[in-house]
């Protein structure tokens, strides 16, 4: 089956690829793939966005590689490292992309400025101000696309690279995530567009990366900067930088039919985030803007081979997508949504909100219970003796970033508030917003509500899947069970 090799650059890349990992954890389907090679670029290896994205895959990995099975929905589509790819002879979980040359130097060193003669120099000093000259760029380009356009122009020379022509194949597909007004989105996009698209014969795959079917979203901006110490970054440049990437686009991106399908994306510009140039001290908070690019993702693995043809390296039939809502709405609920977006994540996403709760508020307790048949009943169990606690501290830290990711979506300026997290216990099934649980006379006599039915449920499909282990076991009845809570309890 083929792979989507995914380029995320710069924070706004890693918030949106921690935003589809979260789809895919729900059960969110991904068409034509099996198999997702997310690739990190970001010159700030300490950026709080990317750690925290690169913690998420490898959780997800983790539960994953033990729990997957063809009976869960959960946790489905598989994500892969590049170096996991190929003969097998070199495994690790790097998702990063590794610019040589950057740690404890100078932009002016990187490129050789003081070995450059008056003439030289002279020019250089037209092409980049002083302070671009004196930029460290240990905590990336600081909304300098010009800096990064320099910089990034490496990639096409990297064993990184060469390792991802030599795994691409001719059914696969390539995906790139950036921002439009910052410094490492704006020059990493048309750069390794531009790489991909001109391979020559001395790169692996050299014919099959110049025809790749090739999408990507332009990340708008979305949100402003507070002002502050901490920062040299002023939001008041982002829609002027964005103009000017725009124009640049016209020409050499969607102008030239390089692009197969490119997605906009962007919001009002409210000063919501502390600024940070960098480092761990960047940690944006989750956006609703980000997870509607990550759907972008999922929308363009959809189209068809037919609809993403490519021939001479031009794409035949280049297309253009917004995202919109059925209705605007500053607090988004499921049913503001499209009914295309709503039937592919309301439920996917309720039944994971349904199962965390679960999880965070019940399942230890219950499951040392020998009276939780969905538990400790069959050959493979779920309490202790079947599924140990290093499963359970991945999952409790996978959810943990879920609801972590919920609860920012609903803070931020365009709230994202379909499910709410508190909700638990008796009142498990009222967690999607402003659609209360059904209710029927029998169902409430003889079964009870939220949890009691919960468990019940889970019971009445454990035999179905003893045949599975303990740890696929698991995913497949939590699974199945919040699919028939969803269709039989759930208003949505």
């Amino acid at each position: 089956m083929a792979k989507l090799f995914l380029f995320a650059i710069g924070g706004t890349g890693s918030r949106v690829v921690k935003s589809l990992t979260m789809l895919l954890a729900s059960g969110v389907k991904i068409e034509n793939t099996e198999t997702i090679v997310p690739i990190i670029i970001d010159p700030d290896a300490s950026n709080g966005d990317l750690t925290r994205t690169v913690e998420i895959i490898k959780t997800y990995k983790n539960i994953r590689e033990k729990a997957y099975s063809e009976s869960s929905d959960f946790f489905k589509t598989k994500i892969s490292s590049l170096d996991e790819l190929g003969d097998g002879s070199y495994v690790s979980d790097n998702f990063k992309f590794e610019i040589d040359g950057l740690k404890d130097q100078l932009f002016k060193d990187f490129i050789g400025y003081s070995e450059l003669d008056i003439n030289n120099k002279a020019f250089v000093s037209l092409l980049f101000s002083k302070s671009n000259l004196n930029a460290d760029m240990d905590v990336g380009f600081k909304g300098n696309p010009n800096i990064g356009s320099v910089v990034l122009n490496k990639f096409k020379q990297s064993d990184f690279f060469m390792r991802f022509a030599q795994n691409f194949e001719k059914e696969d597909r390539v995906y790139i995530i950036s921002s439009i007004f910052g410094g490492t989105g704006a020059a990493g996009f048309p750069l390794i567009l531009k790489n991909i698209r001109d391979a020559n014969h001395t790169i692996p795959h050299h014919s099959f990366l110049n025809d790749a079917k090739i999408g990507a979203v332009s990340v708008l901006p979305y949100f402003g900067i507070k002002g502050n110490e901490n920062t040299t970054i002023n939001s008041d440049t982002f829609i002027s930088k964005t103009k000017a990437a725009l124009y640049y686009y016209s020409r050499n991106v969607t102008g030239n039919k390089s692009i197969n399908a490119l997605y906009y994306i962007g919001d009002k510009l409210t000063n919501e985030h502390e600024g940070a140039d960098g480092s761990n001290e960047q940690k944006n908070k989750a956006h609703f803007i980000e997870m509607a690019s990550a759907l972008s993702i999922i929308d363009f693995m959809s189209l068809t081979d037919s609809e993403l043809n490519v021939a001479g390296g031009k794409a035949t039939n280049p297309l253009f997508f917004e995202f919109g809502l059925n209705k605007e709405s500053n607090e988004i609920k499921f049913t503001d949504l499209s009914i295309a977006t709503h039937d592919l994540i309301a439920k996917p996403l309720t039944q994971y909100s349904v199962f965390r709760s679960f999880f965070e508020n019940n399942f230890d307790e219950l499951s040392k219970s020998r009276n939780e048949a969905w538990a400790s009943s069959g050959v493979h169990k779920l309490n202790s003796d079947g599924i140990d606690n290093r499963f359970k501290d991945s999952l409790r830290l996978f959810n943990k970033h879920f609801k972590e990711w919920l609860i920012e979506m609903k803070n931020s300026n365009v709230s994202f508030y379909c499910l709410d997290t508190d909700m638990q216990d008796k009142d498990i099934y009222q967690l999607v917003v402003g659609a209360p649980e059904k209710k029927g006379f029998l169902s409430n006599m003889f079964k009870g509500s939220g949890l009691d039915n919960f468990r019940t449920k889970l019971s009445e499909l454990e035999p179905k899947f003893d045949n599975l282990a303990s740890y696929q076991k698991f995913l497949a009845i939590f699974s199945a069970a919040t699919s028939e809570v969803y269709d039989e309890k759930i208003n949505h």
